[in-house]
């Protein structure tokens, strides 16, 4: 099973001229030709995901904004993320290449010895390198379904995922937080609590605004702030607007208009009224 990163060469194009890049500045950054780096983007060729957050960060772009991973990582992923293909990571193991390509097809485990090595390859502890090699074993997280879409897990562990591409330090997270409450509400050691998962992150903010916590992080590292949300939170913040659209559409207030027009688009509004009837199909089963 394979969950790899996401690729749109349409979408890089977007963000290379965002960044007021040339396809030759782009390829020289990554030691590609400018003829590599036109083929991505007309869907050509695909570069190879471990080149992924390489390219994101010469665009200054987060990888998981970049090129969004659809589910939790497999073995390939924290790989490819880490930046080795599967040859340069064998070696660096000083394994050959069939234990790690048995482990991320979901043939055969990685030994004890060798998962701990690749844990530290990889930048992620031994927890994480074991779950996502239950996921190359087609063992998904139970917990991490939010609308058919897997999510990630908890605050820490989305931030030490952010910072592996983005590198921060606490003090600079914590004062991107503050610029935000526009007070000094956060130390930079509540910010070392969440990477460390020392407590669960509902302890750690407690008596803190949430809202205004997510939005620092996210004004930090260049993602949404439901980023940092769980599943449950960004589902029920989506229904409220949903609900909110649903009554001023009742009322006459909110309109439905075509592509371009003043109210909202019928491809919203399809969106919506699919959450709606996933919504009460599952308040229905509830109740039998």
């Amino acid at each position: 099973m394979s969950s790899l990163r996401s690729f749109n060469g349409r979408r890089l194009r977007t963000a290379r001229r965002a960044a007021e890049q040339r396809q030759q500045d782009l390829g020289e950054a990554l030691g590609v030709s400018k003829v590599a780096v036109a083929d991505w983007e007309s869907g050509k060729a695909t570069p190879p995901p471990e080149r992924l957050p390489a390219i994101a960060r010469a665009l200054g772009q987060s990888v998981d904004v970049l090129f969004e991973r659809i589910g939790p990582p497999d073995l390939a992923g924290l790989r490819a993320d880490a930046e080795y293909s599967q040859t340069q990571a064998a070696r660096a193991l000083g394994i050959s290449r069939v234990p790690l390509g048995n482990a991320e097809g979901g043939k055969r485990r990685l030994a004890a010895d060798i998962a701990e090595r690749a844990a530290e390859l990889y930048g992620v502890s031994l927890a994480e390198l074991e779950a996502a090699q239950d996921v190359s074993f087609g063992i998904m997280p139970a917990n991490r379904l939010v609308a058919g879409r897997p999510v990630a897990g908890t605050v820490g562990e989305k931030l030490r995922a952010l910072l592996r591409t983005r590198p921060m330090s606490d003090e600079e997270l914590a004062a991107a937080i503050n610029r935000r409450a526009q007070a000094e509400i956060v130390e930079p050691a509540v910010i070392e609590a969440l990477r460390a998962e020392q407590h669960p992150a509902e302890e750690i903010l407690a008596g803190l605004p949430l809202g205004t916590v997510y939005e620092g992080l996210a004004d930090a590292l260049g993602v949404p702030p439901f980023h940092f949300q769980t599943g449950e939170q960004v589902e029920r913040e989506i229904m409220e607007r949903l609900r909110f659209l649903a009554q001023g559409l009742g009322e006459g207030r909110v309109t439905v208009n075509a592509r371009g027009g003043g109210g909202i688009s019928e491809e919203m509004l399809a969106v919506a009224a699919e959450l709606v009837m996933r919504e009460m199909r599952a308040d229905d089963a509830e109740g039998e």
